[in-house]
């Protein structure tokens, strides 16, 4: 059924938002959209962007980098530790006895992750293979946030137990009380080699030493504190619920505080790559960040699921696929070129990678969480799922020129065909490897991206015959007809393939700034979008100049599409906004 967006009623105590973290990351996550070439219009001046706020936050994990170059992060509801590559790609979800509502996550001294089982009272520790192990110990009751100390072992708050533990790598479990710990929550390595946490039940900041001692600081606005961080200034940071406010503690104790508009119920926290500090507003559903000076800026409707491919519906309206990965609600999403945006939910919708408009007038789109194919009307109803062992982590889907749906199966290495009516046929074999974007291209073949290992670009006939072209592009990420019957590829490296109708090969490089999904627009020319931290609308012309790069759309733009308007629309992942840049042929 469609929905109107409205604010999340719920945002659990053991959920710290670490947003910069995951909001590098999520942009990948989704699958990559198809698009069509919009209809002509009176020339205007290209360039101006404007964004629509897409979605609300769904209460993302804690997340942490790990050591294997991987980011990992803990699904409170599902009982699950999950993995993700730097490139957007969800590998693993690691369940077992010894993960039970976990919260924190952190990389320990030993090349393992550990995290906190808030359900069964124990600290985690997951191997990069995923072999969990299980620790149990004096004082370890309701463990919420956890890092590594300066002393080699992992430092956590148990929030009911009102006490601060430390672990070694070994197991052993140390448990501190004393009258400066009050259901502590959030904890960090400081500055001064002492660690630093939030007492929400005394609205006070503590400290502790690797011996031991605890100190307590009281100061103005502290209140309800739930997630601290050391800034690039030596202090530590905090967010304060209670009052909707930041704080800022010196390690001499010293307090100040910070409240203004766009700090609305802040709960996690995290020092950004650009100097500042950047936080989670509950209660406006907005990502937020704090300069060192104390400037706020405010971002609205940030999403932890991803916004993923847009493109252009049967409507006149753009669609784009809301995948949510960490056991949240996905949909499908609807915005008119007027910003009207409608978002449509089904339980059985889980991860979706987005869409296609079959032969039948119907939405078809992935589901990348539940290996399933879905069928909706343009109105919004879900009429089918489509299952079958030929169906692994689909990614991508694009209507057929023989009047089916083919789609890429990350999972198995393998290209889909699904007819209206469900029958599904799967082609394997060489030149298919961790395929993820698919269109169909002007010499009515199917052209996909094969991200790893020789990082090319797949041709299939409608009858199964596979070659590959543009070998060792190192992750290509998207595939798009252009103009002249040619075929355009992109790489995340700012590697751009253009196989002309009569099959050369050119190659561009240096064309942007960890580029995601090229298509064609209405102007002749192929627009892309570059992701952090460049955060702008890349266009290429037909012979390979890069001719404009405009700035405005970041920090976070992922999929883009020709509008029906002569306008290019795009999809913000990390912010979960809708942007729209115009062209030259934009009224």
């Amino acid at each position: 059924m469609a929905r109107r967006l409205s604010n999340p009623s719920r945002l659990a105590r053991h959920q710290l938002v670490m947003p910069v973290v995951l909001l590098g990351l999520v942009a990948g996550m989704a699958g990559l959209m198809s698009s069509g070439v919009a209809a002509v219009a009176a020339p205007a001046q290209a360039g101006q962007v404007t964004l629509f706020a897409a979605r609300v936050i769904l209460n993302p994990e804690w997340i942490t980098a790990g050591p294997d170059g991987a980011l990992w992060y803990t699904n409170y509801d599902g009982d699950f530790i999950g993995r993700i590559t730097t490139d957007g790609e969800v590998k693993s979800g690691f369940t077992g006895a010894g993960i039970s509502h976990p919260a924190g996550i952190t990389a320990g001294p030993d090349g393992a992750l550990w995290f906190t089982n808030a359900g069964n009272n124990s600290i985690g520790r997951i191997t990069t293979d995923g072999t969990v192990t299980s620790y149990t110990g004096p004082g370890i009751s309701d463990p919420q946030g956890i890092t590594a100390g300066p002393d080699g072992a992992l430092w956590f708050t148990n929030y009911l137990g009102n006490s601060i533990g430390r672990i070694t790598t070994s197991g052993t479990v140390t448990s501190y009380k004393g009258p400066g710990i009050s259901h502590p929550e959030g904890i960090t390595a400081g500055p001064d080699g002492a660690l630093w946490f939030t007492n929400t039940g005394s609205k006070s900041i503590g400290r502790i030493t690797t011996a031991g001692t605890v100190t307590k600081y009281t100061g103005p606005g502290i209140s309800e504190p739930a997630a601290i961080v050391t800034g690039p200034d030596q202090a530590l940071w905090f967010t304060n619920y209670g009052n909707s406010s930041i704080g800022r503690i010196t390690t001499a104790g010293t307090v100040t505080n910070h409240a203004g508009t766009g700090i609305s119920k802040p709960r996690g926290i995290v020092a950004g790559p650009d100097g500042g500090l950047w936080f989670a507003s509950v209660k406006n559903n907005s990502i937020g960040r704090i300069a060192t000076t104390g400037a706020v800026t405010s971002f609205t409707d940030p999403s932890a699921s991803g916004t993923g491919g847009i493109f252009r519906g049967p409507d006149g309206a753009l669609w784009f696929g809301d995948g949510g990965y960490n056991g949240h609600a996905d949909s499908i999403g609807r915005i008119t070129t007027a910003g009207d945006v409608t978002d449509y939910t089904d339980p059985g919708m889980h991860d979706v990678g987005c869409c296609a408009v079959g032969p039948d007038g119907a939405l078809w789109f992935t589901n990348g969480g539940n290996n399933s194919i879905g069928r909706m009307t343009a109105e919004g109803t879900v009429t089918s799922y489509y299952t079958g062992t030929g169906i692994s982590d689909p990614h991508s889907i694009t209507a057929g020129p023989d009047g089916a749906l083919w789609f890429t199966n990350s999972g198995n290495n393998s290209i889909g065909r699904i007819t209206t009516t469900g029958t599904v046929t799967n082609y394997t074999g060489a030149g298919i490897s961790n395929p993820e974007g698919i269109i169909t291209g002007p010499d009515g073949a199917l052209w996909f991206t094969n991200a790893v290992p020789d990082g090319s670009i797949g041709r299939i006939t409608t009858a199964g015959q596979v070659t590959t072209h543009c070998s060792g592009m190192s992750y290509p990420n998207s595939v798009a007809a252009g103009p002249h019957g040619s075929v355009w590829a992109l790489s995340y490296t700012g590697t751009i393939c253009k196989i002309n109708a009569n099959g050369t090969i050119t190659r561009y490089t240096g064309v942007g700034t960890n580029p995601y999904n090229i298509t064609a627009g209405p102007d002749g020319a192929m627009w892309y979008c570059n992701g952090i931290p460049d955060g702008s609308i890349g266009r290429i012309s037909y012979n390979g100049t890069v001719t404009s790069t405009y700035p405005g759309a970041g920090p976070d733009p992922y999929s883009i599409g020709a509008g029906p308007d002569g306008a290019m629309w795009f999809t913000r992942a990390h912010t979960s906004g809708i942007g729209r840049i115009t062209t030259s042929k934009t009224p």
